[in-house]
């Protein structure tokens, strides 16, 4: 996946096998952006508290609800940590991007998950895969 910093671009870093915390991002705006439209096999590394804004084509309909899920990867080494995945809340859309926070939650830290937006809107409900993310 590809991140682009309001205000300059953020190289995504693909990290090696093991958790560690000398991979730590610092963004270099207020907001990444995590464009759907590149989401795929890579792993980007965020922290907790970061915020990001994902990019969808549905997401600008009028009334469109618009839900964010953060769902854990089955990766070997990374250890259950007694939920599959966690809704987003304290979001805000503006235009087609939905801006959303990192959860500062304790038990996400050193784990891989897939971003996925879920858009409800008169036509029905909609996804895009926002990617794959390591919480450092």
């Amino acid at each position: 996946m590809k991140l682009v910093s309001v205000g300059g671009v953020l190289t995504a870093v693909l990290l090696a096998a093991g958790p560690s915390a000398a991979h730590e991002v610092q963004p270099t705006g207020k907001y990444t952006y995590a464009t759907s439209d590149l989401a795929g096999a890579d792993v980007t590394p965020v922290n907790r508290g970061q915020s990001l804004a994902i990019a969808c084509e549905n997401i600008g309909a009028p009334g469109a609800d618009v839900r964010v899920v953060m769902a854990l990867d089955a990766v070997q080494g990374e250890e259950p940590i007694g939920y599959e995945a966690v809704l987003l809340t304290g979001q805000t859309v503006e235009g087609h991007a939905v801006r959303v926070r990192v959860p500062d939650v304790p038990d996400l830290l050193n784990h891989t998950v897939t971003l996925r937006v879920y858009i409800t809107d008169a036509k029905g409900t909609t996804s895009c895969n926002a990617g794959h993310l390591r919480i450092v």
